[in-house]
């Protein structure tokens, strides 16, 4: 009878030892990866110190504008206060509104188009300033919107200011502060030859337009 017990018993103390086995070895293999993932922060902070001190021996102002952009969150705010004050590049009224939801009127193309920015009415030979501090990413020219500047403010936040005369603007890669001057209004912009001077201007945030005027104080 205790020789059938004991058989009896054999299984079932070879499955608990198998379990304790697994349990062990679940945990080394946690402890491990737990492990890599503190290795791979603390690189990427020591990558990040090292990519910062580069910067600073290069120019601290590329430094400081870093540093202010950062004080912006992912949705475009300061913090948990408002949007972040944007100057208006230059003074005059909105002749043409912010309009991606719905189609408005095109004068020179005589249709119905959506529209990605606001057009403020200015004199041509106006002087145009950057609505705030960043760098300059990309200086183009196309059929449709003509000349173009792009800065780029951080986390996400570019400004384009399009319709630019093509003499005058600032050098690609600048570092500018809210103010500076970086071109003048032209009339390069074939798409809105026909409306009156105006500057043409967007913001886009991570790749979407976006209303300049949730920016512009």
């Amino acid at each position: 009878m205790r020789a059938d017990k004991k058989k009896a018993n054999k299984p079932a103390a070879a499955l608990v030892m198998c379990f304790c086995l697994m349990a062990l070895v679940s945990m080394f293999v946690v402890k491990a990866s737990i492990d890599k993932v503190k290795n791979s922060m603390e690189t990427a902070d020591v990558v990040k110190k090292q990519a910062v001190d580069e910067i600073e021996k290069a120019d601290p102002k590329v430094v400081d504008s870093l540093d202010n952009n950062n004080d912006i969150d992912n949705d475009g705010e300061a913090g948990s206060e408002s949007l972040p004050d944007h100057i208006f590049p230059v003074e005059g009224d909105i002749i043409m509104d912010y309009s991606m939801d719905m189609p408005i009127y095109w004068k020179t193309l005589d249709q119905y188009m959506v529209h990605g920015g606001i057009d403020i009415a200015s004199d041509v030979g106006t002087p145009v300033q950057a609505c705030a501090g960043g760098t300059v990413t990309k200086i183009e020219e196309d059929d449709g919107m003509g000349v173009s500047i792009e800065i780029n403010h951080g986390n996400g936040l570019i400004s384009v200011y399009s319709n630019l005369a093509a003499d005058g603007l600032i050098e690609l890669g600048e570092v500018v502060t809210q103010g500076t001057v970086i071109g003048k209004v032209g009339q390069s912009a074939m798409y809105e030859f026909e409306s009156p001077d105006h500057l043409h201007f967007e913001m886009k945030k991570n790749g979407e337009y976006a209303d300049p005027m949730d920016y512009l104080k």
